[in-house]
C-alpha cells in the first residue's frame, strides 16, 4: 500500500498528544459579540456622518448654481446676446436651466437650447431628490435683489445682471443679487455683483 508523502520543502502538520491539529472557527458567542461592536460603531458613527455632510451638501448645490451663472454671463459676453437661468421648484427639487434669449419675438422669449460645454447636452443642474444633492434645495425667494426677487436672472451682453421687463432688459441695483441654497440647517449664498455680474460664494 502506497504512503502519502509530503513534498519536499512542504511543512509538516504538527500533531499534538489528542491527534493532528485543526483550525478553530468562531463560536457563535463570539459571531455576536463582533456584530454587536459593529451595531454600536455603526449607531454613533452614521449620524455624524450625515450631519457633515449636510453643509457640503449645501456648498456642493451652490458651486453648481455659480458654475451655471458664470457660464450664462460668459456666453452673453462671447455672443453678445443675453443668456440666463430660470429656476423652476417642485414638491421635492428644483431645475436650474440656462437659457438664451430670443429678442427676435415680443416679447422676447427663453429658448432653452443652451448646451454644456462638457457633456453637450441642454444644461441644466437639479437640486433635491433627484441629484447628487438629496438635501439641499434653493431658497423658496429665488434671485433676490434690492428689485424684489425673481425665478428668472439674465445677464446683458456687458456681462451685468438684469431681468426681463416687458420687452426689455432691466439692470438690476443694488449691491448684488443673490440667492441662498440651503440643506438642513446649513446655507449657503451665490452673490452676483450688480455692477460686474461676477458671480462668488458667501
Amino acid at each position: 500500500m502506497a504512503r502519502h508523502r509530503t513534498p519536499p520543502g512542504s511543512p509538516r502538520p504538527r500533531d499534538t498528544p489528542s491527534g493532528p491539529l485543526r483550525c478553530r472557527g468562531l463560536t457563535l458567542i463570539e459571531l455576536l459579540l463582533v456584530v454587536s461592536l459593529l451595531a454600536m460603531l455603526a449607531a454613533t458613527t452614521v449620524p455624524i456622518l450625515i450631519g457633515a455632510s449636510l453643509p457640503t451638501q449645501a456648498r456642493e448645490g451652490a458651486e453648481r448654481i455659480a458654475a451655471a451663472l458664470r457660464f450664462a454671463r460668459d456666453e452673453s459676453l462671447r455672443t453678445a446676446r443675453p443668456h440666463g437661468v430660470s429656476l423652476t421648484a417642485n414638491t421635492d427639487s428644483d431645475t436650474l436651466k440656462v437659457f438664451v434669449l430670443d429678442t427676435s419675438t415680443l416679447p422676447p422669449t427663453p429658448q432653452f437650447s443652451v448646451r454644456h460645454p462638457l457633456s453637450r447636452q441642454e444644461y441644466a443642474e437639479a437640486l433635491g431628490s433627484s441629484s447628487p444633492f438629496p438635501a439641499a434645495r434653493a431658497d423658496g425667494q429665488g434671485f433676490v435683489s434690492a428689485m424684489g426677487s425673481t425665478s428668472q436672472l439674465l445677464f446683458t451682453a456687458d456681462g451685468a445682471p438684469a431681468i426681463l421687463n416687458g420687452a426689455s432688459l432691466l439692470r438690476l441695483s443694488g449691491a448684488s443679487v443673490w440667492i441662498r441654497i440651503n440643506a438642513g440647517a446649513h446655507s449657503q449664498n451665490v452673490l452676483v455683483a450688480t455692477e460686474t455680474g461676477r458671480v462668488t460664494l458667501q
